[in-house]
C-alpha cells in the first residue's frame, strides 16, 4: 500500500477525456499534488462557499474516522496478539514460576533452571515485556509476603530486568515501568533511576523517589526522610509501609518514625508517620505514640489513637480512657474502638457513661457495639441500656443481629 502511493506521489499518467486530441500529460513529485489541488478547485467553484466548506467538513470527516478506525484496529490486533503470547507464556511458565517465587530460601541459577525445564540463554529469547507482565500477576498474588528470596534471581534470568533498566534509559513507559518495578520490587542500576528522581512531572518524581528506597543499597530511606515536609499522593502509604517491610524482612534497619513525626511540618506526613510506629518502631517509640493524644493536630490525634489500638498496651488503656472527654467526636469514636481492642475487660463503666453522655447517635451506636463484644460484663449492661429510654432501639436490633453473624467482631453501626 505504502509502496502504491510513492508512486502515485511520484508520477501520474493523465490521459486526456475522451473525444478530446492532444498528448497525454505526465506529472512527476510534488506536481501530482498541485494537480489534484487544481482538480479539487476547479470541482468546488461550481458550488457556494457555504456548500464548499460541507463538503471539506464532510470530507475530512471521513478521512479521520478512517484514520481512527485505522488505529482501533491496529491497536485491538496488537493487544490481541499480546494477549494470545500471554496465554501461551503462561501455560508453559506460570506453575514453574510459582514454584520459584514461594521458595522460602535463595535459589541458584541451576534450580530455576531446572524448574523451569529450560536453561537462560533460551528463557531469554521469549518476550521480557511478557514475562513482566506473568511476574506482576503471581506477584500480586502473593501480596501478603512482602520479600521474595528469588524475585531478583528470576527477573535476571528471564530478561525482566535488562528490559526494565531498558525502558528507563530510554524513556519508554516510564511510569508504568516503575509502578512494575515497586510492584515487584527488584533492583536496578541507580543510574537508570537518577534522571527521573528530580523529574518536573510530580507523578514521575513520585514514583521514582519511592523506588529508590528499593533500589538503593547506601541510603535507602534518603528521600523519605528528605520530604518529610511534603504532600503525597493517596498511594504513597502503601507504598512507604511496603517499602519499610520489605527492609524490615530482610533485617535492614528502618526509620525512626517518632523522629520523623517531631520533625515533619505537614500534618499528613506526621500522622503517617505515626501510623507506622506500631509495626516497626521500637518499645520506646510506642510508648512516645501516647504524647499526641493531646496533640493540637487532629489527624496526629486520630493516627495516635489508632497506633496503640494496634500496639494493643494494656498500660495506655487509661491515658485513652482520660482524654476522651477533651476528643473530637470522630476522636471519641476511635478511642471507644481502642479501648475495646486493647480489651483488658476494665472499662465496662467507660462504655456506659459514654453511651448514656454522648449527644451523638454514631458515638452511641460504637460504644454499644463495643460493649456487647466487651466479654458477659458488657453485655449484661448492654442488654440494660436497652430500658433506658434513648430512641435508639434500631441500634440494638441491628448489633444483635450483625453481631450473631460474625461474632467477635467490633463494628460500627451507623
Amino acid at each position: 500500500m505504502l509502496s502504491l502511493i510513492k508512486i502515485l506521489i511520484f508520477w501520474l499518467h493523465v490521459t486526456p477525456p475522451s473525444g478530446l486530441g492532444g498528448p497525454n500529460a505526465y506529472f512527476y513529485g510534488w506536481e501530482v499534488l498541485t494537480y489534484v489541488r487544481y482538480l479539487v478547485d476547479a470541482y468546488l467553484r461550481q458550488y457556494s462557499w457555504q456548500v464548499q466548506t460541507s463538503l471539506i467538513i464532510i470530507t475530512l470527516s471521513m478521512a479521520m474516522v478512517l484514520i481512527l478506525g485505522m488505529v482501533f484496529t491496529k491497536n485491538m490486533m496488537t493487544r490481541n496478539s499480546r494477549d494470545r503470547l500471554f496465554e501461551l507464556c503462561r501455560a508453559r511458565f506460570e506453575e514453574p514460576f510459582r514454584m520459584v517465587l514461594s521458595a522460602q530460601e535463595k535459589w541458584p541459577h541451576e534450580e530455576i533452571e531446572y524448574v523451569c525445564k529450560v536453561d537462560t540463554s533460551a528463557l531469554q529469547t521469549f518476550d521480557p515485556a511478557t514475562f513482566a507482565r506473568l511476574i506482576v500477576k503471581l506477584r500480586l498474588e502473593q501480596s501478603s509476603r512482602v520479600f521474595m528470596p528469588n524475585m531478583q534471581r528470576l527477573c535476571n534470568i528471564t530478561g525482566v530486568q535488562v528490559y526494565l533498566e531498558y525502558n528507563m534509559v530510554k524513556g519508554h513507559h516510564v511510569e508504568e515501568t516503575l509502578q512494575i518495578l515497586m510492584t515487584l520490587p527488584i533492583r536496578i542500576s541507580e543510574g537508570a533511576l537518577a534522571a527521573y528522581t528530580g523529574s518536573r512531572r510530580r507523578r514521575t518524581r513520585e514514583l521514582a523517589r519511592s523506588y529508590y528506597g528499593f533500589c538503593s543499597k547506601t541510603e535507602p530511606f534518603h528521600y523519605v526522610t528528605q520530604d518529610a515536609n511534603e504532600s503525597f499522593q493517596m498511594w504513597y502509604p502503601t507504598m512507604l509501609h511496603r517499602l519499610v517491610g520489605w527492609h524490615h524482612a530482610k533485617g535492614h534497619p528502618v526509620p525512626q518514625f517518632l523522629t520523623l513525626a517531631r520533625q515533619s511540618e505537614n500534618s499528613d506526613k506526621r500522622a503517617l508517620f505515626i501510623s507506622e510506629i506500631p509495626y516497626w518502631g521500637s518499645e520506646k517509640e510506642k510508648r512516645g505514640v501516647r504524647a499526641y493524644l493531646t496533640a493540637d493536630d487532629p489527624k496526629c490525634r486520630s493516627a495516635a489513637i489508632q497506633a496503640l489500638a494496634i500496639i494493643g498496651d494494656p498500660d495506655s488503656e487509661d491515658e485513652l480512657v482520660a482524654n476522651y472527654g477533651s476528643q473530637f467526636p470522630q476522636a471519641k469514636r476511635e478511642t471507644l474502638l481502642a479501648v475495646a481492642k486493647i480489651n483488658t475487660g476494665r472499662q465496662t463503666e467507660f462504655f456506659k457513661q459514654a453511651y448514656l453522655q454522648s449527644s451523638s447517635q454514631n458515638t452511641r451506636a460504637v460504644a454499644l457495639s463495643c460493649l456487647y463484644n466487651y466479654g458477659e460484663e458488657g453485655r449484661r449492661v448492654f442488654h440494660e441500656l436497652a430500658h433506658v429510654g434513648l430512641d435508639d432501639s434500631r441500634f440494638f436490633e441491628q448489633i444483635e443481629s450483625s453481631e450473631e453473624k460474625d461474632s467477635g467482631k467490633i463494628k460500627m453501626v451507623v
